[in-house]
């Protein structure tokens, strides 16, 4: 062992603590084999954000090995599978960490998928199927509005559904005053007009909520225009930045009207994520480019020497500390584990890293629901408008290609409905408690109910309770000490959030950070698969040029779409905020805005 400490760079007591059969295992004898080429790198989590890194890395000639806590790739986007209950040869049944969305706003992300090669031919970017249609329910005697989305093609049989649209607007309308129409309209072109400056200047240190006034408008205008951030967004409108709002909402509308889109608004997989993507992509960079994968792998400590990482310390499934040596070490674990890597010699190094402890958190996980027969729902995604939980579902199997019954589960269930729980604090309407204060079981009861009270209405039973087979709630919702756990929580972009962001690259001159907490700038700013893709670029990127890899093309970041005809506006207004001027529109304030940060 004396050989392969010194050249890796590693004390002989280092490696008595850790264990010198886990180091060479995972990385050490590798490191004494090929010390000093320049061209290992250690990917430290297997996420969305980790995968992307080690991909663009691989194709360029790196030798990436990737170590993960879990058993499988994909991190949230992983799909979960109910133990034991596959019968008869067939699977067990497909859970989710929630539905998944790919919008046609997205460009990093597809870029990716149509770069995974699926078994037959094509790519796993033709596992997308186009969602034609969304709606929003409302509770008791409200109307449904199902709305078309691109590339909706009319046909016969969706006559019914567009008389239920049109009465739903009329409804809509002649509910929301038309002063609060217009303020609200005023609002949204102040925010698509704002100068780049203005948006991260000003908009990022005020609120949502009272950025549109919620507080004085009605309960209509607070729940569709207020909470909307909560159910599209996974924001929270009293937290929320507008300018992420703001931004979000732009690309939605945009999106659209087919402005500056990579395919149709919006797409689901056709089939569980995992299979239909998560294990293509694994086999792919495994077997095609040469990607290493060391799963049951917790890192836990990073070791600094001389301003650069020396080595990580980890642990192996089975309690063994193992070593893992490299030249380059991403970072791509979520943002409440990664503060944990920040010791105080990684925080000496790089002061900008202590920023995230302030990072806040919120819960969006996911509930499926497996149902004996099909539920006869709208086609695509449903949002739960009064949903005090803050529901946004979607009738998933209806767009899966196997047959549902023949391929998962026990031949009983004949399809499944994912759902999108965003708001774990507020009372729900059945237990009278906030879901992290309820049992698993109690949430999936609570959930079932709040979906039936938006879609069981004029004496039509959509989600019968004798249809209900099952249910799935995320792996990562823990029952104990009378509260659930949460070992997932969602990032939230909260006022002020973008300064306590890094960039993918550190202080540390071979550490970088490949994570959807990572500053991005592409005009989506959310934590999204989308946001992690196009981070794990940016550290691939960042990796290229410290290594001074030649004759290697760049890794590609795709911006987001920017209306041409409001270029002059943002001209005019970044004008106005260089002399400390409020936005042409901004008729609440009028004073000169606060450059904060």
């Amino acid at each position: 062992m004396a050989e392969v400490e010194h050249r890796a760079g590693i004390p002989r007591r280092t490696v008595a603590r850790y264990g010198a059969a886990g180091a060479a295992g995972l990385g050490v004898r590798g490191a004494r084999r090929r010390a000093g080429d320049g061209r290992r790198v250690a990917v430290l989590g297997a996420g969305v954000g980790g995968l992307t890194a080690a991909h663009e890395l691989a194709e360029r000639g790196f030798e990436v090995t990737v170590y993960e806590r879990r058993a499988v790739p994909g991190g949230k986007a992983r799909s979960q599978y109910v133990p034991h209950s596959g019968t008869g040869g067939r699977r067990d049944l497909p859970g989710e960490h929630g539905h998944r969305a790919v919008f046609g706003f997205y460009h990093n992300l597809p870029d990716t998928l149509r770069r995974v090669p699926r078994p037959g031919g094509g790519s796993v970017f033709d596992n997308l199927v186009p969602v034609t249609w969304i709606e929003l329910a409302r509770d008791g005697d409200r109307v449904n509005t199902p709305v078309p989305v691109r590339p909706w093609r009319p046909r016969l049989g969706d006559a019914g559904r567009l008389v239920r649209t049109l009465a739903g607007v009329l409804d809509e309308q002649f509910r929301l005053p038309v002063t609060e129409a217009l303020f609200l309209a005023k609002q949204f072109v102040m925010l698509f007009t704002s100068c780049e400056e203005r948006r991260f200047g000003q908009w990022e240190y005020v609120d949502w909520w009272h950025y549109i006034q919620a507080d004085r408008m009605s309960l209509d205008y607070q729940l569709i225009w207020g909470n909307s951030v909560q159910l599209l967004q996974a924001l929270r409108p009293s937290t929320a930045s507008a300018r992420t709002a703001g931004q979000g909402y732009a690309a939605v509308f945009n999106d659209l009207l087919g402005r500056g889109s990579d395919g149709p608004a919006d797409r689901i997989f056709n089939g569980p994520t995992s299979e239909a993507w998560l294990d293509l992509w694994a086999a792919h960079l495994r077997h095609g480019l040469g990607v290493r994968f060391a799963h049951g792998c917790t890192v836990e400590h990073l070791e600094v020497r001389d301003g650069r990482i020396a080595w990580a310390g980890a642990r192996a499934r089975g309690g063994e500390r193992v070593l893992i040596g490299a030249d380059w070490f991403v970072v791509a674990v979520p943002a409440e584990r990664a503060v944990r890597l920040w010791n105080p010699a990684v925080r000496a190094a790089d002061p900008r890293l202590v920023a995230m402890d302030r990072l806040q958190y919120s819960w969006t996980n996911g509930a499926q629901f497996f149902l004996r027969r099909p539920a006869a729902v709208t086609p695509g995604h449903i949002v739960h408008v009064d949903s005090p939980w803050k529901l946004v579902s979607v009738n998933q199997s209806a767009f899966w290609r196997a047959p549902f019954a023949r391929t998962w589960g026990d031949g009983e269930v004949g399809g499944s409905v994912s759902v999108d729980i965003s708001d774990w604090d507020t009372p729900g309407i059945l237990y009278g408690r906030p879901a992290r204060k309820c049992t698993r079981a109690e949430v999936a009861r609570e959930v079932w109910a709040q979906m039936q009270a938006h879609l069981n209405k004029g004496g039509r039973r959509v989600l019968d309770d004798a249809m209900l087979h099952s249910w799935w709630l995320d792996e990562d919702i823990v029952e104990g000490g009378g509260e659930l756990r949460n070992e997932e929580p969602f990032l939230m972009n909260s006022t002020g959030s973008w300064d306590l962001r890094p960039e993918a690259s550190t202080a540390l001159a071979n550490l970088f950070l490949a994570a959807d907490y990572v500053r991005v700038h592409s005009n989506i700013d959310l934590a999204s698969m989308e946001c992690a893709n196009e981070a794990g670029r940016r550290a691939a990127g960042a990796v290229l040029r410290a290594a001074g890899a030649h004759g290697v093309p760049d890794v590609p970041t795709f911006r987001g779409f920017e209306p041409p005809e409001l270029a002059p506006l943002k001209a005019a207004d970044r004008a106005r905020w260089r002399r400390g001027l409020p936005h042409v529109l901004d008729t609440e304030r009028r004073a000169a805005p606060s450059v904060a940060g």
